[in-house]
């Protein structure tokens, strides 16, 4: 045993995000996919939680094998969270 954490295996982890004109979103690092809909997903990352907000959005590619999810339509906004806000509590999306 090593005494490492999960979370110690995921600031090691690797992501990487592409954004392509607002209208195109492939993400790398993805364990799963929370919630989606045409205007709104909500992914499970190695850095976290990535919440997209956008407009007509339908999932192009989605391998959650190897982490990979390509997601089309407008991209209005990204949002990171380690899963804490500043003072230390845990945060819930729903």
């Amino acid at each position: 045993m090593t005494g490492r954490t999960e979370s110690d295996n995921n600031t090691q982890a690797s992501q990487r995000l592409v954004l392509t004109n607002r209208q195109s979103l492939g993400v790398d690092g993805v364990s799963d996919v929370l919630s989606f809909d045409e205007n709104g997903a909500v992914l499970r990352t190695v850095k976290g939680t990535l919440m997209i907000d956008g407009e007509e959005l339908h999932v192009t590619k989605l391998d959650i094998a190897n982490g990979n999810v390509e997601i089309e339509g407008k991209i209005n906004g990204l949002i990171f969270s380690d899963g804490v806000d500043r003072r230390g509590r845990k945060r819930i999306f729903k």
